[in-house]
């Protein structure tokens, strides 16, 4: 039973293995460097590629962290935030004036992202580039840009009222200094400079758009940068998903993924699923360590009848990656040899990971 490859993790995940080829391939293709996107247009993508539920959670972090700071000055060393009375009149006046400027400006790049989509729409109409429109959706980052700027917008609209910090001074835990209120305040100028930059990023491209010779550029960038690694990894996972289970001996015990006919008869694992449910990973780690454990049990075993000794004990899983189920399925089937234990079909139900995708038809 030969299921092991390359580095995927601790546990050898198919996707990260995956990832890992793909990336190794298209680092060894100069076609692909040469499209490549740039270092800082990666690490804006990487800012921007959330939801809208992702940059709060991201800044509620950031105000718990905060929070927690200042209820332990308080404790530990009450005197160390303290600040002269100038120096604390300066600060609330800017806790007091940058917030407010910092809501118009968002608010009003908010405004030139919406001219900028009307724009965009207008020539894709005019000239049947609508086929474009997808393009230039990932390409300006557009969901990503406008979430955080929303959000933002959000939080600069509520911490108007501060209010777990006035929640903190209320119970007795906050700190007289204005230090901590000066740092959130900090954290929103950062974060609005970096919408300032994904805005400007929004916009050229958007102004590359309306031009006809531009977008071929652009989506020569999308092909070799989305396209092509997305078919790779598709690919790649179904290959090898499934060979994981490799190069079966006669006479000894064997794994077969992703295949549903012909399978034995003895139900190991068996699950209600619920409609467009898919496997999108598996952790083969665990599934090889369970494995060798079930073939180690089914050798100790005493010799069987001739005809089954020739195929061996086998063990099928039968979901493809990526392919739909519903309804009772037994994704885990036995033929011959020792059952599982009941730790071992846990451990096999936490290495296999199913998802339902609600956008399937």
């Amino acid at each position: 039973m030969g299921i092991g490859w390359g580095p995927g993790g601790p546990t050898d995940s198919v996707n990260r293995f995956v990832a890992h080829e793909v990336r190794r391939q298209l680092a060894g293709n100069p076609v692909a460097r040469r499209a490549r996107y740039a270092a800082g247009h990666r690490l804006l993508r990487s800012l921007m590629g959330a939801p809208f539920s992702i940059f709060l959670a991201r800044y509620l972090i950031v105000d718990l962290a905060v929070l927690n700071v200042e209820a332990w000055s308080r404790i530990v060393a009450p005197g160390t935030a303290a600040m002269s009375a100038a120096r604390a009149a300066q600060v609330v006046d800017v806790l007091k004036t940058v917030p407010s400027y910092l809501l118009g400006a968002q608010i009003g790049l908010l405004g030139v992202i919406s001219l900028a989509l009307a724009l965009v729409t207008l020539i894709a109409q005019r000239d049947d580039a609508t086929t474009d429109v997808k393009v230039y959706y990932h390409e300006s980052m557009f969901f990503g840009i406008t979430a955080s700027g929303i959000a933002l917008a959000a939080v600069l609209s509520i911490q108007f009222l501060w209010p777990l910090q006035t929640a903190l001074h209320r119970l007795g835990g906050g700190s007289a200094s204005p230090v901590f209120k000066l740092a959130l305040v900090s954290a929103h100028t950062a974060w609005f400079v970096v919408n300032l930059w994904a805005v400007a990023h929004f916009v050229s491209v958007t102004f590359r758009f309306v031009q006809r010779s531009a977008r071929e550029r652009l989506r020569e960038r999308y092909t070799a940068n989305v396209v092509v690694p997305r078919q790779l990894t598709d690919r790649l996972r179904q290959q090898v998903y499934g060979a994981a289970g490799g190069r079966v001996e006669p006479g000894t015990p064997g794994a077969f993924f992703g295949y549903s006919f012909g399978t034995g008869s003895e139900i190991e694992i068996e699950r209600e699923f619920a409609p467009n449910t898919m496997l999108v990973d598996v952790h083969m780690g665990v599934v090889r360590w369970v494995l060798a454990r079930w073939a180690k049990r089914c050798s100790a075993e005493p010799a069987p009848a001739a005809g089954a000794a020739r195929s061996g004990p086998r063990i099928w899983f039968t979901p493809a990656l990526d392919r739909s189920m519903r309804g009772r399925v037994a994704w885990c089937r036995r033929n011959g040899g020792v059952p599982l234990t009941a730790f071992e079909r846990w451990a096999l139900s936490r290495a296999f990971r199913f998802e339902e995708r609600r956008d399937e038809g």
